[in-house]
């Protein structure tokens, strides 16, 4: 029975209607009201809103018991910065930034913030570093240092899976010759650097 309602579901899923280049772009644009990215050019259309529908999907009431939309937000500015992924990395430095939170420069470098969400911070770095498992002392720094559960330990899991999938797809745009948008330039690693001339009118 259960061989014979995934056969349905692969059925249903499968027979899907195009969508055009343009109606993702007005949903993005229009509907969302977020920026039309260089990245989504070089997506199918079907994906570009998949990936738009799962990102909000992720940030949504109710989707997390145990983190909220800042908490993810933190997770994937960690996430990206470990992988070194340049647009994730500098849209999610840019909603901290936005978001008023403390010691954003130090997640994006790389390092663990003093404040209250290290244990954020930290956990998504353990659970890149071991593409999912933790060890032993690993879990228990989380649950003692920061008094993580079992159930929030295993949703930012979740999280940093989910970001590092994106972060695979974006370095491979970047490396494909993406241009990055001037308002994630001044966001990102390389904001002080090479990006240190570009000016964004706010």
């Amino acid at each position: 029975q259960l061989q014979l309602a995934l056969v349905g579901l692969v059925a249903l899923f499968t027979v899907t209607s195009a969508i055009s280049k343009a109606e993702v772009q007005n949903w993005v644009t229009e509907t969302l009201k977020f920026p039309w990215l260089d990245a989504f050019d070089r997506m199918t259309p079907a994906l570009a809103k998949t990936v738009m529908t799962n990102y909000l999907n992720l940030l949504g009431e109710g989707a997390f018991e145990t983190l909220t939309p800042l908490d993810l937000e933190k997770i994937w500015t960690a996430v990206s910065s470990a992988n070194n992924c340049e647009l994730c990395l500098s849209f999610h430095a840019m909603t901290l930034g936005q978001e008023g939170v403390e010691q954003v420069s130090e997640i994006v470098a790389g390092g663990v913030p003093t404040t209250a969400d290290a244990g954020l911070v930290v956990a998504a770095k353990y659970s890149l570093a071991h593409k999912g498992p933790l060890l032993p002392r690993e879990k228990a720094h989380l649950k003692s240092g920061f008094g993580f559960s079992d159930d929030k330990i295993l949703e930012i899991t979740y999280a940093v899976g989910q970001m590092a999938g994106l972060n695979h797809m974006y370095i491979y745009l970047i490396n494909e010759g993406i241009v990055l948008e001037d308002f994630l330039k001044v966001s990102g690693p390389f904001a002080k650097t090479l990006y240190k001339d570009v000016k964004v009118e706010l």
